[in-house]
């Protein structure tokens, strides 16, 4: 039993993913259903949605399945795959619902379904997905990624968003429970970034009891962030990618190479591996100190 029509392209432009109310709209009575059920020409995913076994159930159409079980639309980090923001799809699919979530028949794999009502300007649909629109889906997949800072930075630097536009989203749904993490965010790249971390690296120094630096010691035609002159030892530091120029990142090779060639230990740290992962930073100064140190002994 072929399908033709209204209900063909439907399967195809969903991946092979319909839902019985889409199956009706498209012409198709109960017992049709039925009938396509019993011949394994459909099969069943959850109450009320099937898919084609002509089509291949792929991660986008269990995503679309998902969605469609929830009567949702699909965000956070799901969203962020299906925009391409996301090289993997994350195990747990996440989904928002306009409901108090119910457990469902379920079986497709582990969905973290939460009750949000986004502003209408903040829902769009891709590839016929009901899907958070960029700057909503930035915003909440930032906020739940560990290293949620590097996804907003990437968004930011290939500028399918901006700042502004991450600002206005969160105007829009100022009512939102959860949205702490992603205004912290917005906050920190909408600033000076390359400060903000040269300030938490000094901090990180101070905690640590490492003394001997300079900040900004001449080099050449160059101002070297932080230095320690006696142990031939530089540290750079930079904000997030999408501040940077391109002359700028030119620059900083030259500086990089010249200290190479005057025998120093140049290291750079990052916005984001400060606030990650502080004391691996740490560790790489104190083990260029040490080892300068024990060259001189």
């Amino acid at each position: 039993m072929g399908d033709v029509g209204a209900v063909a392209a439907e399967l195809a432009e969903h991946e092979g993913i319909i839902t019985v109310e889409r199956a009706v709209g498209c012409g198709l009575s109960r017992g049709q259903i039925q009938r396509r059920l019993a011949s394994g020409a459909w099969k069943p995913v959850t109450r009320g949605v099937y898919r084609s076994a002509s089509h291949p159930y792929t991660e986008s159409a269990m995503v679309r399945a998902a969605v469609a079980a929830h009567r949702g639309v699909a965000d956070r980090t799901t969203a962020a795959w299906w925009h391409g923001l996301l090289a993997e799809l994350p195990d747990q699919l996440t989904i928002a619902v306009r409901s108090k979530p119910t457990a469902l028949r379920w079986t497709g794999g582990t969905v973290k379904a939460l009750r949000r009502r986004y502003h209408a300007d903040d829902v769009t649909s891709v590839r016929g997905l009901a899907v958070t629109g960029l700057p909503m889906t930035v915003l909440t997949a930032a906020a739940a990624l560990d290293d949620g800072s590097r996804l907003m930075d990437r968004a930011l630097q290939s500028q399918p968003v901006t700042v502004a536009d991450l600002e206005a989203s969160l105007e829009r749904n100022a009512g939102i429970a959860g949205f702490g993490r992603a205004r912290r965010l917005v906050a920190v790249a909408g600033a000076d970034t390359e400060s903000a971390a040269e300030r938490l690296f000094v901090d990180l120094l101070v905690a640590e009891r490492i003394g001997g630096w300079e900040l900004q010691r001449k080099f050449g035609p160059w101002r070297l962030d932080v230095a320690w002159p006696e142990e031939k030892v530089a540290v750079e530091i930079d904000g997030w990618a999408f501040h940077h120029r391109p002359d700028q990142f030119e620059r900083d090779h030259r500086k990089r190479n010249a200290l190479a060639k005057a025998h120093w230990i140049p290291l750079g740290y990052t916005w984001h591996q400060l606030t990650d992962d502080p004391g691996g930073c740490m560790r790489e100064v104190i083990d260029a100190l040490a080892e300068r140190r024990a060259e001189s002994s």
